[in-house]
């Protein structure tokens, strides 16, 4: 089988069991991307709505929506670049600190199911050969 569609579809069984375990918390895998998405970038920059779009590989109207919700939940706020007022700061809350650590272990475990089949060296080769493919993009 292709080694292209074999990783789309696993990452899409992944996501579909990650929206499922998430759902009871009134969350979703790309809801939680971006709460990730924040914490990686901790203490880097700034993040900016455009940039996380660009990091997230997603459309500008869909992440506007998904911060809409993620800031009605009270996990981030939005506040004004001090060098240009029109570009908005996101920001996680405290509340979206503590929830991320939730959130943080139900990814891990969903992960875990997944990989449950491979012994641990397979697990840490596997690893070593993605982390490989993906510094060559």
């Amino acid at each position: 089988m292709n080694t292209g569609y074999l990783l789309m579809n696993i990452a899409k069984q992944l996501r579909h069991n990650l929206n499922q375990a998430l759902a009871s918390f009134d969350m979703t895998s790309q809801q939680w991307a971006v709460l990730q998405q924040l914490v990686m970038n901790q203490g880097a920059t700034q993040l900016t709505a455009s940039q996380l779009a660009v990091q997230l590989d997603m459309d500008k109207p869909t992440l506007s929506g998904i911060i809409g919700r993620l800031t009605k939940k009270g996990l981030l706020t939005l506040a004004a670049d001090p060098n240009d007022g029109r570009r908005k700061i996101l920001t996680l809350t405290a509340n979206g600190w503590e929830k991320v650590e939730v959130f943080q272990n139900i990814s891990n475990q969903v992960l875990k199911q997944c990989l449950q089949r491979l012994t641990t060296a397979e697990q840490n080769e596997l690893n070593q050969l993605l982390n490989r493919l993906n510094g060559g993009y």
